[in-house]
């Protein structure tokens, strides 16, 4: 990561631009065995405006971008094997919007299936699918 990159993340956010060893670690290996292979950077994103911010200084400078949910993958996919930043949005975890009459639901990419239907249980719907682990929708 350029260091011009690393410096406009941190001016836009502050403490939530982490390049602590133990959390970028975190963020460079899911549930499986492979070797953390950690990104220089993980942002902690509060809304979709910080997303594009991110992701638009990444483009601007060539840096790959890796999302972080809940940290259950099985995949691989959380491994930063080019390095890059990771944007963290478990921060990321409000229902938006319930249409009960239409059956659907408007999420944050950090709401977990688990909180899903915690949230909407009382209108009578749910959320069957179970993408294992209580990971994140988005």
């Amino acid at each position: 990561m350029p260091p011009a990159m690393l410096a406009a993340l941190r001016a836009a956010f502050g403490e939530r631009c982490n390049t602590a060893l133990s959390v970028r670690e975190q963020h460079g290996r899911g549930e499986r065995v492979y070797d953390a292979a950690p990104p220089e950077a993980v942002v902690f994103c509060e809304s979709n405006e910080d997303v594009m911010t991110v992701v638009r200084l990444a483009a601007a400078h060539g840096v790959p971008v890796i999302p972080y949910g809940t940290g259950t993958s099985l995949e691989g996919h959380l491994l930063a094997v080019q390095g890059g930043v990771s944007i963290d949005l478990s921060r990321m975890n409000r229902v938006l919007r319930l249409n009960a009459e239409d059956l659907t639901v408007t999420v944050q990419a950090g709401v977990t299936r688990e909180q899903l239907n915690r949230e909407i249980r009382d209108s009578g719907l749910f959320f069957p699918i179970d993408p294992g682990a209580n990971a994140s929708l988005g």
